[in-house]
Parts: C-alpha cells; sequence; structure tokens
C-alpha cells in the first residue's frame, strides 16, 4: 500500500508540474487555456475561473493542459495555432524543462542531507594502484578522463565503467595551474565480505595485495542476514586509484553540487540512449511503468534513511522524463518542437492533418514500446532478476 501510494505521488507530482510548465509560460503570453487537468479520467473536482477549467480526475497518474486552437483551426487570436511560432517554442517546451527544475530542487534537497559529498580533487592515492605509479597525486584536480570533460566526482564514476583491464586509460588534472596527462591501466580491487554470528569481515585487496581491512558489527545500517552466515562473497571492479575529497556543503557550493547532478543524470540518460541505438546495451535493458513500480518498492524498503533513496529516485524520473520528452520524437513535444523550429525556419507551417498523421504513428509504436518493456519487466520480476 505504501508503494503504491508513493508511486502515485511521484507520478503526479512529476506529471502535474510538466503541465504546468506548459500552463504557466502560456498564462504569461496570453494564450487562450480551456483547462489545466490532474489526472485523467472522469472529473471528481471542476473549477472554473478567468475561462478556464481546472479539474481533479479520477486516475491519478497523468494530466494535461489543453489550449485553444491547439489541434484544430481557430478564429480566436489567443488560439494556440494563432500564436507566433516563437511562443509556441517556449511553451512547449516549458513542460520538460520543468521536470528537469523540479529535478535540481530535489537534488538542493539530497545534498544538503547527505554532508560531505566526493569532489574531483585527489585525497589520496590507493596503495599499490598503477595511476599512483604513473604520477598522480593528492591535491590534483581531475579535469579529464580519456579526453571527457570531468566537472564532479559522478563524472569519474561513469566513465570508470567503462573501463577494461589492462587496456591503457588517461587522466587529465590540473596541478598549481599547470595541466598534466598520464597514462595508466586500471587497478582492480577486489573485496571479499565474510559474514559472521556478529558482523561482516571485509578485506579489500589492490592489484592482488592487500592494503584494507575491517570488522562490521550488526546494527540499524549493517543488517543481519542468517542465510549468509558462514559464508563468504567476493567482488571485483576496476578503479582509477584515487580516494576523493569530501567537501562539507555550504550556502554557496550546494547550488553548484545540485547542478552537477542534475547535468549528470541528463548526460547519463543521453549516454543510455546512445548505448541503446549501438546496440552497446539490449532492449530488455530499458525499464516501463512496472520497472518504475518495483524501484519506488525498492527505494521504500531500502532502510533507514529510505526517504533520502525515494528523493533520488523521483529526481532520476523526472530528469528522465523532461529529457525523454523533449527528444525528436513524433508524438512527443520534442516531435512538435521540430515542426515549429520548421516553421521558424522557413516560414511554412506544415499542414495539421500530415502533422497530426506523424503524430499518431509516433504515439502507436510509443505504446507498442511502453508494452515491450512493461513485458519485460513482468518476466523480470516472475524470474527474480
Amino acid at each position: 500500500m505504501v508503494t503504491a501510494i508513493v508511486t502515485i505521488v511521484i507520478f503526479l507530482v512529476m506529471v502535474s508540474l510538466h503541465e504546468f510548465g506548459h500552463f504557466i509560460t502560456a498564462r504569461l503570453m496570453g494564450f487562450r487555456i480551456l483547462e489545466y487537468s490532474i489526472g485523467f479520467g472522469p472529473a471528481i473536482l471542476k473549477s472554473k475561473k478567468s475561462e478556464i477549467q481546472y479539474s481533479l480526475r479520477a486516475i491519478p497518474l497523468g494530466g494535461y493542459c489543453k489550449f485553444e486552437g491547439e489541434d484544430e483551426e481557430s478564429d480566436d487570436p489567443r488560439a494556440f495555432s494563432n500564436r507566433p511560432v516563437w511562443q509556441r517554442i517556449i511553451v512547449v517546451a516549458a513542460g520538460g524543462l520543468m521536470n528537469i527544475l523540479l529535478g535540481f530542487v530535489i537534488f538542493l534537497i539530497i545534498v544538503a542531507n547527505t554532508s560531505p559529498f566526493a569532489t574531483n580533487v585527489v585525497e589520496e592515492v590507493v596503495p599499490n594502484s598503477y595511476i599512483g605509479s604513473a604520477g598522480l597525486m593528492p591535491g590534483d584536480r581531475i579535469v579529464a578522463i580519456n579526453g571527457k570533460g570531468v566537472s564532479f566526482y559522478s563524472d569519474i564514476a561513469l566513465y570508470a565503467s567503462d573501463f577494461r583491464q589492462d587496456e591503457e586509460q588517461s587522466v587529465t588534472v590540473k596541478r598549481n595551474g599547470e595541466k598534466l596527462t598520464f597514462k595508466f591501466k586500471p587497478s582492480e580491487i577486489e573485496t571479499s565480505y565474510t559474514y559472521t554470528p556478529d558482523g561482516i569481515e571485509v578485506k579489500s585487496s589492490t592489484n592482488g595485495k592487500e592494503d584494507q581491512s575491517g570488522f562490521y558489527p550488526y546494527s540499524d545500517t549493517v543488517i543481519k542476514d542468517d542465510g549468509k552466515i558462514g559464508t563468504t562473497e567476493t567482488q571485483t571492479r576496476l578503479i582509477i586509484g584515487f580516494r576523493p575529497h569530501q567537501e562539507n556543503v555550504n550556502f554557496i557550493n550546494i547550488w553548484g553540487e545540485a547542478w552537477n547532478e542534475t547535468k549528470f543524470v541528463v548526460k547519463l540518460v543521453y549516454t543510455s540512449l546512445w548505448q541503446l541505438v549501438t546496440g552497446k546495451v539490449g532492449m530488455d535493458q530499458m525499464s516501463g511503468p512496472v520497472g518504475v513500480v518495483s524501484a519506488v518498492n525498492d527505494a521504500v524498503h531500502s532502510g533507514s534513511g529510505s526517504w533520502l533513496y525515494v528523493l533520488n529516485l523521483t529526481a532520476l524520473l523526472t530528469i528522465n522524463l523532461g529529457v525523454f520528452n523533449l527528444l525528436p520524437i513524433p508524438a512527443l513535444d520534442g516531435g512538435r518542437l521540430i515542426f515549429m523550429l520548421f516553421e521558424l525556419i522557413t516560414r511554412r507551417r506544415v499542414p495539421p492533418d500530415k502533422e497530426g498523421l506523424v503524430h499518431a504513428i509516433g504515439f502507436a509504436l510509443l505504446i507498442g514500446l511502453i508494452i515491450f518493456v512493461s513485458y519485460n519487466d513482468i518476466a523480470k520480476l516472475i524470474s527474480g532478476q
């Protein structure tokens, strides 16, 4: 029940603010708005003010902002179809941008409650790492990996995820105002977790040489799993080989860090889409509404601090929605923007019936995609993946 309520609230907030982006920009520029609705289906509550009907509808998984002349011709000079094309572009783009803005605001809350945060400044070079031999030193600020710009720590984590063992990489740093580039091979860090009756014994080694160990008694944050007692799990991953400097949050740096987190999610969306297009990841890696509900359930039941996991998931979802909605795909806002940009450049409008046909085809394809990814999500749940 909690998962259902949280899921509905997340969808309502995301979609309502998306439509509010369309609504507020249109209102400010004098468009004639017929209805602003939260939800779909039969109306539960209605109120008409200043010629606009405000509605709360029965199905709380969407919403819409309806304009005069949006899909048909109209004699009203305030109708959507009669407004200057640059104004229509702003109104259509405002929905997705509002979702991205919501993500930024959520990240402000998350950053404020997760201080300190990791930076792209080297605090310590990991003993026995190859990057140490290459010349990396504490105090270096990492500005690029393999030629890709780095603005904060999550960029480093993203680029490092593409590392392959024994493949040479490059890291560019700033040291005393000078840029230096080092060539190195990723270091392999192996971490073992031994589950005892009293706690978890953790040992890690870098490139085959043990460098850290510790014992963590069971507590509210270290959860005891009786089924794992007496077993050992081992994880192996490739790293650059440094520990980042941690910085406490203050009124000044919180804005930059929240903006960096927002940019990172936008970058992650485009990276994921490019990996899908190029075949680097399969279509089975996509998730739809069923997958979202499963992710919300995991976040809600993540234990201490679960509200931060829910907020983080909401930020990821709303930015995903904003970016995806602005892609040049028929039936989405981005698809509509393509037609408007064509009109802006050529001074000629595509006939509404032809544009409508393109969007109808796009909508049908999107529905097919949603059905496909939902089937995959259900199959994963059944198989326990």
